[in-house]
């Protein structure tokens, strides 16, 4: 690939990341009747899927601190779409479930990344698999770029 061409592609990727970063911004309705942030929705989808973990564990899972946990599930206990609970005999403890609200809205958040998604499968679908590892493999380079960049 000539250098014109790599810069072209570069471009094209800087984009797309701006237009990912500015989903992540944006506060969106997932059928609920109200907006939920990336924060809020992403935190709703960790307990959907490790129920009974607590607010460190959980934590750990999305890469925040404890307290940012805290203060996210006080604003989804608000909005009633998550309760707190503790084990009888830990009161140290404390644990989140969803509320039925809160599983709509997880529900809705999954139906909102495969409408995202569809276009891209649609597309991988018709190609080969020489071109998906090609790919794959770019994608790979992007991020160990993006993550040793960061480091240094």
């Amino acid at each position: 690939m000539n250098r014109k061409a790599a810069l072209m592609l570069a471009e094209k990727l800087n984009k797309t990341v701006t237009v990912l970063n500015a989903e992540k911004k944006e506060a969106r309705d997932y059928g609920i009747g109200f907006p939920l942030y990336h924060s809020e929705v992403h935190l709703l989808d960790t307990i959907h899927l490790h129920e009974g973990n607590n607010g460190q564990e959980l934590a750990k899972r999305l890469g925040i601190t404890k307290g940012a946990v805290a203060q996210i599930a006080k604003k989804l206990i608000d909005k009633a779409l998550i309760e707190s609970y503790q084990l009888p005999g830990n009161k140290k403890e404390v644990y989140f479930r969803l509320t039925e609200l809160g599983e709509r809205a997880v529900a809705g958040h999954k139906r909102h990344h495969e409408r995202m998604s569809a276009g891209v499968i649609e597309y991988i679908d018709k190609l080969g698999e020489k071109d998906i590892q090609t790919i794959l493999r770019f994608l790979d380079t992007m991020m160990n770029g993006v993550t040793n960049s960061e480091s240094s």
